[in-house]
C-alpha cells in the first residue's frame, strides 16, 4: 500500500522507467494528480508530449508546448468531437514517449469499445515508451479483461506536512498573519482525510473574521465526507 506522496512518486517513476504502457491512478483529485504528473515528468528532463481527454473537451493539449502534437494527432478533426473510443484510436498516432491522461476512466472502461481500445494500446505503447494514464475514482475496479494488463496506483491523501503547507498558503492568500503552531495543529487535525482541493476550500470558508473557526471546519469536513 502506498502511504506517502514520496512512495507514489517512486511508483510512477518506476512505471515510466520500465515503459509500463497502461496505468490506472485512483485519485480523489484528478486535477492535482495531473499537476503532480507534470512536475514529476519535468524532473531533470524535457517534458514529453502530454495530451488529455475528457467527455466535454474531447482531446486537448496539456501545457502550451503540446499544441503542435495535438494538431498533428487531430488532423482535420475537431477536438471536442473526439469520443471515448476515438481518443484511444488517435492515441495510436502519438509520438514516442507521449502520454495520454484519460479522465474519469472508470465511467467508460466497462464499455466494450473502450475496453478493447485500452487493451489495443498495450503492446504498441510498451514498444515506444508511451503511456496511457487512466484517471479513476478511489476504489474503482477494472473490468476483468483488463485486470492483468493495467498497473493500478492509488494516490494517497495529503500528508500532515502537505496539509500544513495548505494551511499556511491559505492564510497567506487571505492576507492573514502566519498562523500560530496550535492553530496549524487544529486545522490539520480537522483536514486529515480530505483531498487537497476540498481541504483548501473548507479551510478558506472557515476563516471567519480573519481567524480560523475550527468547529465550522469540522462541520464542513463532515459534510464533504457525507457526500
Amino acid at each position: 500500500m502506498i502511504r506517502s506522496m514520496e512512495e507514489f512518486t517512486s511508483a510512477f517513476q518506476a512505471a515510466r522507467c520500465v515503459s509500463t504502457p497502461l496505468v490506472a491512478i485512483r485519485t480523489a483529485d484528478p486535477a492535482s494528480t495531473t499537476q503532480f504528473i507534470i512536475e514529476t515528468l519535468k524532473q531533470g528532463r524535457k517534458l514529453p508530449p502530454l495530451l488529455g481527454w475528457d467527455i466535454v473537451r474531447g482531446l486537448y493539449a496539456i501545457g502550451r508546448d503540446n499544441g503542435d502534437e495535438l494538431a498533428r494527432v487531430l488532423g482535420e478533426r475537431q477536438a471536442a468531437t473526439i469520443g471515448p473510443v476515438d481518443a484511444l484510436l488517435l492515441a495510436q498516432q502519438f509520438c514516442e514517449d507521449g502520454l495520454l491522461l484519460y479522465s474519469n476512466a472508470h465511467r467508460f472502461w466497462n464499455d466494450p469499445g473502450v475496453m478493447q481500445g485500452i487493451w489495443d494500446l498495450r503492446d504498441s505503447f510498451k514498444a515506444t515508451g508511451r503511456m496511457l494514464v487512466l484517471l479513476a475514482a478511489p476504489g474503482a475496479t477494472l473490468p476483468q479483461e483488463l485486470g492483468q494488463d493495467v498497473l493500478v496506483i492509488d494516490e494517497p491523501l495529503p500528508s500532515t506536512t502537505h496539509l500544513e503547507k495548505i494551511v499556511r498558503e491559505t492564510f497567506n492568500a487571505a492576507n492573514l498573519t502566519e498562523p500560530e503552531p496550535p492553530v496549524i495543529v487544529r486545522a490539520v487535525d480537522a483536514l486529515i482525510g480530505l483531498a487537497a482541493f476540498p481541504a483548501e476550500q473548507a479551510l478558506a470558508i472557515s476563516l471567519v473574521k480573519r481567524q480560523l473557526d475550527t468547529e465550522d471546519l469540522w462541520e464542513r469536513k463532515r459534510q464533504i465526507i457525507e457526500q
